[in-house]
């Protein structure tokens, strides 16, 4: 009787240690998301008589990520920082990650590095997802023209 339990503390010992090991290098070992280069370029411009100094924030997103119910939009990609006017970026672009590409962006006006505040209300948003994204040269025109509105007040658009 004594023997039964001792093969089976012999089997458990090895099977749970496969299972930790497994658990720990991601079930998969070390997997690294296919990326493919996007060369960005477009415009970031405020509307007539909006201020127009500051450090504007983009930040790149996947229009959508995951599948099934886990599907979800905004998917975060990476950021930059540039002015208004012309831009140019270069950035991997997780293929399989999620699917489109969202441009979002925000200006500075105060320097405080904080979209909006309590007492601040005025920094200008807007984004732009690009059309039939697949991955290259693409161009993204952003018009910052919403008082602090975050990337996902825009977006997914309702129908």
């Amino acid at each position: 009787m004594n023997s039964g339990r001792v093969q089976l503390r012999s089997l458990v010992g090895p099977a749970l240690l496969g299972v930790l090991v497994a658990i720990a290098s991601g079930c998969g070992g070390d997997h690294e998301p296919r990326v493919e280069r996007v060369q960005l370029s477009g415009s970031i411009a405020v509307p007539d008589g909006a201020e127009d100094v500051g450090t504007v924030h983009v930040s790149l997103y996947h229009a959508w990520a995951l599948e099934g119910e886990l599907r979800h939009p905004v998917d975060f990609i990476e950021a930059f920082e540039t002015r208004v006017g012309a831009f140019t970026h270069e950035f991997d672009y997780p293929v399989d990650l999620g699917d489109g590409l969202l441009v979002y962006a925000w200006i500075d006006d105060d320097g405080d590095g904080t979209l909006c505040t309590p007492t601040a209300r005025g920094e200008r948003a807007g984004l732009v997802e690009v059309a039939n994204f697949v991955p290259g040269p693409v161009t993204a025109n952003v018009q910052l023209a919403v008082p602090c509105a975050g990337p996902e007040w825009f977006y997914p658009v309702p129908e």
